[in-house]
This record gives structure tokens, C-alpha cells and sequence, in this order.
């Protein structure tokens, strides 16, 4: 007996000297309660008494690593898993179980119960499956539900929704299925779901409206462009119109451009030249002029009407007009007095009828190419070309310088107011000058009043 005396003493000993070590040191011991931690300073050197430091009481469904009965030497850490009550609702029946689960799947076949794999499972209201994992520690509402059926329709497309939501709308909720603006359903959201519901969504399309001052974008559930316009608080007014146009379906790329029209009338006048007249004037002598009527231009008036688009003009058309203000002719009186006058010259005196400024410039038979003449008369000095048109063939002329010159031919370059005196080629000289040419008497019978 005295051989086992001295070992028992000498543990007892050394038990009671490191009860009284640990009493005296600070540890910290990490807590993990249902995946919560905290850390936290203790001097108890047990996990029971470190329990009853904290206030902790654990059941025994409870899990607890260090075992209750272990001991805290240094720091270290302590895992608790605390069973959950869980109230199960199935079938029009309530039952409750006490435990540690760790899935869903544990508690049913604890409970003994058989669901079918198109049943609901909500936990605590959230529409969880067999293999949620759970949280412990905290209690727990399962509930088993019988779905019914949605069948909705998008498009070409149908998809098989299974809910216990009471409405089509919360229904379609807990399938993350939400309307936008724009977007139509049929039936409506407050639809209740009895048996098999069959729904019709129609989603909205985004759309890009180009207006001048601006773009809009929203979305829209009208399959014509007029639709999405007034679905966006716009109209089209007076001669608005649209691309594409209004009664067009909806395009693909959702583009639609507004464009604003409005026309305004204006009307515009331009002046109407007036002609020049003239008047013979009995008492006024020839080759003068007077004014017997002032020219007043007339008026045009039209009246146009342009169109703009987005404020930038694009079309202007004349759609009437007419003289507002007819014009007034101007009167130059021209006189058809003739009287007779006289001149000295080298020859002796000549009497004359008219006197004219006129260019003249000469030519020979060499120049001409030979004698021929407009009126047959050969050319030779005292031959001269004229306008025909203003002075008759036949007419006696004086031209200072020269002398006599009778009017017998012509030539394309002698226009008006311009004589071409016609010389042999021995005795030819050069003209180029303004000569005063006297009409000698008497005056032919028709007579150009005017010569330009």
C-alpha cells in the first residue's frame, strides 16, 4: 500500500499547482457562436467555467468544441453550434422540432415527411430547395406549399412558372420577373392564381426619339411609331410628320425621328421695266427729241409660300401672281418739222434739209474688190455706202471735205450713223472721222424720222 501513496500525492500536488498557475493568467479565447465571432479576454482555466463567465447555456442538442469539460490553457478558440426550434406547416398540419440540422432535407426526414420534388419550400417566407444549408441558433418558420402553375407567353416563346403566391403579379415577382413602363400584361397583375393561370407579357422596346431641340428615350409596349409617340406625351400637330411615318410599325433599332413643319405666306413684289415709246411730234424740228411721257415702272406680285422643317427652310413656291401695278410706258417725242437752210461751201451754196453727225470712214475699188456696187452705180469718188434702213438709196448728201456723195451702196460694217466714202484708187484718202453730212434738197418721200 505504501508503494501507490507517494505517486497519487505527488499528481494531486501538481494538479493543485497548476489549478492555482492558471487562475493568475489573462488568456484570449476566440468565440465562434453559429458563425458569429468575438474574441475575448478570460483568466478561466475551463471551458465549463468560461461559459459561466459569458453567460452561455447550451442544450443538449447544442455542439460545443473544446468539450465542456476541457481545459484553457493559453489562447485558444471555442465553436458552438446551437440547435434551432423549427415550426414545419404541411398539408394543413403544424409540427415543431428542436435540433441541430444542418439542410432542410434533415429536418423532413426527421419529420418523416414526403415532398414531392414540384412542392415549395419557403424558409422563413424565402423559397429555398432541400439542400439549403441553415443557419442555427434562431428559430425558423418551414413552410410546404402545393404550386400552381403559370404558362407565359412572350413573344413566340411560353415558359411554366410553379408558385403559391395568391396573385399572378407576386408570382411573377418571385421569379425576378418585373414590368417596366411600357411593358403590358394581360391578365393584370392582381390577376388571382387559381389552378393553371396562362399570361401574355408583352415587353416594352427602348426607343430613341430625335426631336430638334433634343432627344428622348423611354421605352414602349405600341407596335406602331404614332403609339410610342403619344405613349411619350408627343403629337404630331398641323403638317408634323414623322420617320418613320406615323402609321408605320415600330422599327427594329427603335429610331424614330419628329420633325416640326410650318409654312407661312409672304407676298413680294418686283419691278416691271417699262417700254420706251416713240411719238412723232408735228411742230418739233427733225433729229429732235422731247420728252411727251415720263416711264413708270410697273409692279409684280407674288405670293410665296415656304415651308420649314425643324426651323430651316426646305421648299419656296410661287403659288400666284400678278400686276399689281401695270407700268407706264415712256413718250419720246421726235420731230417731223422740216426746214430748209442753207450752207456756203467751196461749190457755192447748197440748200439742205437735214444735217447729222456720222462717222465716216472710206474705201476704194482696190478694197472692194472691184466696182460693183449695192445699186449697180459703179464705184468712184462721189459714191458712198450707207445704212440702208435709214437712208434711202438715191439721197444727195454733202460731206464737208469731200464733197457731193450720193447714197448707192452699202456694207456689213455700216450700222446707223456711219458713211463709207468710196474713192478710184488714184485718189484714194483715208477716213476716220465724225463729219457733220448734209441731206441735200429736196427730202425723199419716206423718210427715217429716227437714226440711232
Amino acid at each position: 500500500m505504501k508503494r501507490w501513496l507517494i505517486p497519487v500525492v505527488l499528481i494531486g500536488l501538481a494538479a493543485s499547482v497548476f489549478l492555482l498557475y492558471s487562475q493568475g493568467i489573462q488568456k484570449t479565447v476566440t468565440l465562434k457562436i453559429n458563425g458569429n465571432t468575438t474574441e475575448i479576454e478570460t483568466s478561466s482555466w475551463t471551458v465549463s467555467a468560461f461559459l459561466e463567465e459569458q453567460g452561455i447555456l447550451l442544450t443538449e442538442a447544442d455542439s460545443i468544441d473544446p468539450h465542456i469539460t476541457g481545459l484553457l490553457i493559453g489562447d485558444q478558440e471555442i465553436l458552438i453550434q446551437q440547435a434551432s426550434w423549427f415550426t414545419v406547416n404541411f398539408d394543413d398540419t403544424t409540427r415543431s422540432i428542436f435540433g441541430r440540422y444542418e439542410t432542410i432535407k434533415e429536418i423532413l426526414s426527421e419529420l418523416e415527411i414526403e415532398a414531392a420534388p414540384e412542392d415549395l419550400l419557403f424558409l422563413d417566407g424565402i423559397l429555398v430547395s432541400p439542400e439549403t444549408r441553415l443557419i442555427t441558433g434562431a428559430n425558423h418558420s418551414l413552410q410546404i406549399e402545393k404550386p400552381k402553375s403559370i404558362f407565359l407567353a412572350q413573344g413566340s416563346s411560353s415558359e411554366q412558372f410553379r408558385t403559391t403566391y395568391p396573385t399572378l403579379g407576386a408570382s411573377l415577382w418571385s421569379y425576378d420577373i418585373f414590368l417596366e413602363a411600357g411593358d403590358n400584361l394581360a391578365p393584370p397583375l392582381d390577376e388571382p392564381i387559381n389552378g393553371s393561370t396562362e399570361a401574355q407579357l408583352e415587353k416594352s422596346q427602348e426607343i430613341t426619339i430625335q426631336l430638334s431641340n433634343g432627344v428622348i428615350k423611354s421605352k414602349t409596349g405600341a407596335s406602331t411609331v404614332g403609339g410610342a409617340l403619344s405613349e411619350s406625351g408627343i403629337s404630331l400637330q398641323g403638317l408634323d410628320y414623322s420617320r418613320p411615318g406615323e402609321n408605320a410599325p415600330l422599327p427594329e433599332n427603335g429610331q424614330i425621328q419628329v420633325i416640326r413643319v410650318r409654312e407661312e405666306q409672304y407676298l413680294e413684289s418686283e419691278p416691271i421695266p417699262f417700254d420706251t415709246e416713240s411719238q412723232p411730234v408735228a411742230d418739233l424740228e427733225i433729229d429732235n427729241r422731247s420728252l411727251v411721257q415720263s416711264g413708270v415702272l410697273g409692279l409684280m406680285t407674288k405670293r410665296i409660300r415656304v415651308r420649314y422643317e425643324d426651323e430651316e427652310e426646305v421648299s419656296r413656291q410661287v403659288e400666284d401672281e400678278y400686276v399689281s401695278q401695270p407700268p407706264q410706258a415712256e413718250i419720246i417725242g421726235y420731230g417731223t418739222k422740216i426746214v430748209p437752210r442753207t450752207l456756203n461751201t467751196p461749190g457755192g451754196e447748197i440748200t439742205y434739209w437735214r444735217a447729222l453727225e456720222m462717222y465716216a470712214v472710206s474705201y476704194n475699188v482696190t478694197s472692194n474688190g472691184g466696182y460693183g456696187t449695192a445699186t449697180g452705180v459703179p464705184l468712184a469718188k462721189g459714191v458712198a455706202a450707207i445704212d440702208p434702213r435709214y437712208i434711202a438709196y438715191g439721197t444727195q448728201m454733202y460731206v464737208p471735205g469731200y464733197g457731193n456723195a450720193l447714197a448707192a451702196d452699202t456694207g456689213g460694217g455700216i450700222k446707223g450713223r456711219m458713211i463709207d466714202l468710196g474713192y478710184l484708187d488714184e485718189d484714194y484718202v483715208s477716213w476716220h472721222q465724225w463729219v457733220t453730212v448734209y441731206f441735200l434738197w429736196p427730202p425723199p418721200e419716206n423718210i427715217a424720222w429716227i437714226i440711232p
